[in-house]
Parts: C-alpha cells; structure tokens; sequence
C-alpha cells in the first residue's frame, strides 16, 4: 500500500476514533443529563428522544448526496461543526420546548454521520474498502467502551457541573474531528457519467432499499443485546445481576479481537449477502441460548448468557461485515453519500421499532413470541441473497445503460 495511502487511512481512523469516543461519553448521560439537570420527567425525554430520533433520519441521504455532489471532506468538516454547535446548545436548554428543538438538530446531525463516514470509508478505502471499514468497526468499539468509562465518571458525580464537562467534552470531539478531516486532501466526486444532475439515484432503488430493510429486521441484535438483555438477565433468570456488566465486557472485547478476521474475504455483494444470511441463523442460537438462561440455575444461567454473548457477538460480525460490502458494493460510485445515508435510513428504522417489537414478542407473548422472533430472523437472514442479487443485476444494467447528457 502506498504511503500517502496509509496516511489518509491513518488520518480518517483517528478522526473517527475521536468522535466516537466523545458519542461514548455522551450516551450513558443524556437521558439523566435532562431528568436530573434540566428537571424534565423521564418518560417526556425518552418520548422525545425517540421522535427525534426518527426525524433525524431523513438527514441522511440529503447529507449523502451533498458529499457526493460537493465531497465528502468538505461536507464531512460543515457536518461535524454543525454537530458540535448543536451538542453545545444542550447548555441552554431549561425546558421542553428548548429540549425537542436541541434534540432534533443533534439526531438530524447523527442521522447524517452515517452518510458522511461511509463516504469517507468509501472513497479513503478505496478498493479495500469493506476490510479497511471492518477495521474502523473495532476502533469504534475501543473508543465507545472506553468513552463509556469516562462518562461514568460524570455519571457518579451526578452534578451540573460534572454534566456540563461532559458536554463540553462531546463539543471538542466534534471539533478535534472536523479538525482532522480538515487536514485531508480534497477528495473530489465521481461524475455522473451521462446521467442527470438532479436524479435521486438510491430512493429509487427499490431492491436496495428492500436490502436495508432486511438489515435493519436483523440489527434488532442490537437492541437485543443492549436493553433487552439487561432486563431478562435481572428480572427473567438467576444469574447475579452484574453478569450484565459481562455480557457488555464480552462483546466489545470480541469485536475489538475479531471483527477484521471475520470480515476478511467479504468483499463482493454476493459475497456480503452470503455473509448477512449466515448471521440469521446464528443471531436465532444466540437469542435460544439467552431464553433458555431462564430456566436453569444460577451458574448454568451465567454459562448460557454468556455463551449467548458470544454468539450474538458473532451474529453482529457477520452482519457487519456483510453491510459494508453490500451498501458499498451495491452503490455505484458517483452516488456513495447517497446510498450509504439510505441504507442508515434502513437500519435505523428497524433500530426505531425494535425496542417496541422486542418487548412485545419477548416479555408479552412469551415463548411463542420467542419462536417468532427466531424464525423472523433466521427468515430476514435467508432473504437478503436473493434480494441482493436483483439489486446487484439492477445496478449493472443502470451502468450498462446510455443516459441522455444533462
């Protein structure tokens, strides 16, 4: 690899490390940061939290486009210091009306991320592209457990001032970050050879929004894991309540470990769909494995929730890895921004709904909903190579396809 290759590289991960450390400090505050500081109730944040959160996503493919018409460094700097004043007007919000105003610029900011770092990803990487995100993946992993760590610190101290260090600390990740993708080359577009300026290439894609939607069905592990598994673990099995802490400790450590591993190899679409499907089944073991937790003793429950760990954690790089080189593969060139802002769009809704559809399948309908949920991913995964294929046949025919000069 050339050496001003390795450079860019270089320079992109460490930006991307920095900003993910600021999200992982800020992430285990916010919601008390506007109970406990702003005085609001806690079911008036997570409500308003959730609708930000869901307009935020239409930021992404807007955002995506304007990286691939204008770059993605210059949108990526105008991005990031947007995302900061946004996270710096937290300070002056003292109500509910200053808090949906401040929350729904900084999701319209975090919906857009995706679209900007994928660009980035996408045109730094180069032809190793799915490896190189693979990479980034672990870095993101170590700088979220680790800001984590220095949010708790905030967290213990549970002060205004503890709370308004944090923020300010998020602020300057947003900056350190624009700063370091200030100091990367101008990264110009991909001509739209032949094809019209203004044509709204992914929206109107239809096998590749279908892909996005069969990955945000499977991204459900996430919420799995994070909110769902913390409440079976304390309410639902006998396991010591900080094996939750393990389950945590687990899964970041394996990704940290594995995740370039078992992304090696997974480049082409197909070979990313094929990837994608064999996560669904092991995404179903692992969620067997955390329901069977409830019905054994104390040690067995530690045993089998772990073991579910594992294998969810295995689920999760497998479905990574085959994300990237289908929402990269998938896009052609000149309309990366785009697509990658999409495909967030995709997951992020089946993000959106699935604290909903977990609560409902697991803790309301019991073992039939346990069944339900299995099947659906073991059937979300089987979907996406034949879907795959038809979106990777559309966009060869597309480039194959002479357009009128705009």
């Amino acid at each position: 690899m050339p050496r001003e290759e390795r450079s860019l590289r270089r320079g992109l991960a460490a930006a991307l490390f920095v900003r993910y450390l600021g999200a992982g400090s800020w992430a285990p505050l916010q919601v008390l940061f506007f109970v406990r500081s702003v005085g609001l109730s806690t079911g008036n944040v997570v409500l308003g939290l959730t609708a930000a959160g869901l307009a935020g996503l239409v930021a992404g493919p807007v955002v995506g486009r304007l990286a691939d018409r204008f770059g993605p460094r210059e949108v990526g700097i105008a991005g990031l210091v947007a995302q900061a004043g946004a996270a710096g007007a937290l300070l002056t919000v003292d109500g509910m009306g200053g808090f949906l105003v401040v929350i729904t610029l900084i999701a319209l900011g975090r919906g857009a991320f995706p679209a900007i770092s994928g660009a980035l990803v996408a045109y730094v990487g180069g032809k190793d592209r799915v490896a190189y995100r693979a990479r980034i993946y672990s870095l993101q992993n170590l700088a979220m457990v680790s800001g984590s760590l220095l949010g708790g610190l905030a967290l213990q101290a549970d002060t205004r001032t503890a709370y308004v260090i944090a923020i300010c600390a998020d602020v300057v990740s947003y900056l350190v970050a624009a700063l370091l993708v200030a100091r990367l080359p101008h990264l110009p577009p991909v001509p739209r050879e032949g094809g019209p300026g203004g044509r709204r290439y992914a929206l109107s894609d239809r096998p590749f929004l279908a892909v996005s939607m069969l990955a945000g069905t499977l991204v459900m592990f996430d919420v799995f894991m994070t909110v769902l598994m913390p409440v079976w673990i304390a309410e639902y099995t006998k396991a010591p309540r900080w094996t939750v802490s393990l389950v945590f400790a687990l899964s970041c450590t394996l990704v940290v470990l594995l995740q370039t591993k078992v992304a090696q190899g997974v480049e082409t679409p197909r070979q990313g769909a094929l990837t994608m499907r064999r996560s669904g089944p092991v995404i179903a073991l692992a969620m067997g494995l955390v329901f069977a937790a409830a019905h054994v003793p104390t040690w067995a429950a530690v045993g089998l929730v772990l073991l579910g760990t594992a294998a969810l954690t295995l689920g999760e790089m497998l479905f990574t890895a085959g994300e990237y080189a289908l929402s990269f593969g998938l896009a052609p060139e000149h309309a990366q921004g785009e697509y990658q802002g999409v495909f967030a769009v995709g997951v992020g809704i089946g993000g959106a709904v699935a604290p909903t559809v977990l609560n409902a399948l697991c803790l309301g309908a019991g073992p039939l909903g346990w069944a339900v949920l299995l099947a659906v991913m073991v059937a979300a995964g089987a979907a996406v190579p034949p879907v795959a294929a038809l979106a990777e046949r559309g966009r060869d025919l597309r480039e194959r396809t002479p357009r009128p000069a705009a």
